[in-house]
């Protein structure tokens, strides 16, 4: 693939192991106030769209953070996704100290975490606390993060510009190669001027902390959670291998409640540790039956009951309301029959997507050659995965193509294995190529009906619901 010089990056770079971070109309403002003023300062930032986009080859989700947002829930066009706001007063008029006072604002989140994207996050962050600690410690070093990611880049801004976008050059520019030329000619004076550069980082007298008089979380954070475990890792220890391994969610709920704090708190760091330690304290008291009503095929099982409290409870709602009682009827025979119709596809699929895996397991054991899993070309690659069906009409459209493309393939698998074996043994070795692919072309049909039938139920929910169709475009990756 031809990449620029901006995403080519430095020597042994990996561009399959990779989250981006994608912002979106970032307003920063800062304000100074006289020096006879209580107040010192104020900043403002506004983000409109926060997104963190999985990138990982071994990961199928297409974005691991975003907002949230539903037809009971839309989403605000000219809302702020994050708004920070920090005010820096000065308790006393005569000291330049400076104490600060911050409000932060967030809107509903989805998060879709992969366990090869968790791991590879807890790395990058470990890697970067450890550079941070080496720094404040007074040492100069050059440290090397995990997947052989460059130490020295160019920074490098991409403007769009009205009317189109700005295209980068193929190649850096001259300056940069000059600055580049000059950092490795000065590569041998820089073991010697070590012991100078960590002495004047000693003589620096160290940057108090600051202290934050209150902090405010305004507004409660409702969370949708979706988590896939792959494999048991130890690690990380017994239980974190065992939960990351083993655990499966599916939309989970959780809330981060509102946070008012106005006894003061010295350092950032006191202040994440605040903040995270009520957050985690209250969802293990009252949050506990919402996170595990995702585990496994809880949430179908949730959504079944949930029909049937409806059925009862919706009618007696309406009637204490405004006593319309066949009003009542109707909402509780609609959610019953929403509710149970989606309970009842989820519960399906995920037999069908059992029977699956258990049909492509059984390939691989009795065919050579790389797993059907895999998206690989070649006669034995697995074919393209469509994306979620819009109505049932467009199920039953991919699910056809499916079979069509399977049972072409597999024609051709048998025609290419004869016409090898005939080549290089005759007659004899195309009966035995042919007899050696009966196995695998067994087992084909069932993987092929497994599929096919995905596509069918997905259609069915995308119909009954139109959000499942807009919540599996952002969450699933697809082929492009």
């Amino acid at each position: 693939m031809q990449l620029t010089w901006q995403a080519r990056g430095g020597p042994g770079r990996q561009h399959n192991v990779l989250m981006e971070l994608q912002l979106n109309k970032v307003k920063f403002r800062h304000e100074v106030y006289p020096d006879n003023a209580k107040e010192a300062s104020r900043q403002i930032l506004l983000v409109s769209d926060v997104e963190v986009r999985d990138r990982l080859a071994s990961s199928q989700f297409n974005k691991f953070l975003y907002q949230h947002s539903s037809e009971s829930r839309p989403k605000q066009s000219h809302a702020n996704m994050i708004r920070i706001v920090a005010v820096h007063v000065r308790p006393d008029p005569k000291l330049t100290v400076q104490e600060c006072s911050l409000k932060v604002t967030l809107l509903p989140l989805r998060l879709n975490i992969d366990q090869d994207s968790l791991l590879f996050l807890f790395g990058f962050f470990t890697d970067m606390s450890r550079l941070k600690k080496s720094k404040e410690d007074g040492t100069v070093q050059c440290y090397t993060p995990r997947h052989n990611t460059p130490t020295h880049q160019a920074p490098v801004m991409t403007v769009n510009v009205a009317g189109g976008s700005r295209t980068p050059s193929p190649e850096p520019p001259t300056f940069l190669i000059q600055l580049e030329e000059d950092a490795n000619k000065q590569d041998s004076d820089r073991v010697s001027a070590l012991p100078s550069a960590n002495q004047q980082l000693n003589d620096r007298p160290p940057t108090p902390p600051i202290f934050f008089r209150s902090f405010y979380f305004s507004r409660e954070v409702p969370i949708r959670l979706d988590y896939q475990g792959k494999r048991v890792d130890m690690t990380h220890g017994p239980l974190a291998g065992l939960l990351m391994g083993l655990g499966q969610l599916n939309s989970s709920e959780l809330r981060l409640k509102c946070i008012s704090y106005r006894h003061g708190l010295l350092g950032f760091d006191k202040l994440v540790t605040f903040v995270l330690n009520e957050w985690l304290q209250d969802i293990k008291k009252n949050q506990l039956p919402s996170l595990l009503g995702g585990v496994g095929p809880m949430h179908a099982l949730v959504q079944l009951f949930q029909g049937i409290r409806d059925l009862f409870w919706l009618p007696i709602e309406q009637y204490q309301k405004d006593g319309r009682i066949v009003r009542g009827l109707q909402r509780g025979a609609n959610s019953f029959t929403t509710s149970t119709a989606m309970a009842a596809l989820e519960l399906t699929n995920r037999l069908v997507q059992a029977i699956q895996s258990t049909a492509e397991m059984a390939y691989d054991m009795v065919s050579p050659g790389p797993s059907v899993r895999r998206r690989v070309p070649g006669p034995k690659g697995k074919r393209r995965r469509y994306n979620q069906p819009a109505d049932i009409r467009e199920g039953m459209a991919n699910a056809y193509m499916l079979v069509k493309e399977g049972i072409g393939e597999t024609a051709q698998t048998l025609v290419r294995v004869a016409s090898e074996e005939h080549e290089q043994k005759g007659m004899s070795g195309a009966v035995g190529g042919v007899l050696r692919q009966i196995p695998p072309t067994v087992v084909k049909p069932i993987i092929l009906a497994t599929e096919a039938t995905s596509n069918v139920l997905g259609g069915m929910k995308s119909q009954l619901v139109p959000d499942a169709r807009r919540e599996a475009v952002e969450k699933w990756r697809s082929e492009d």
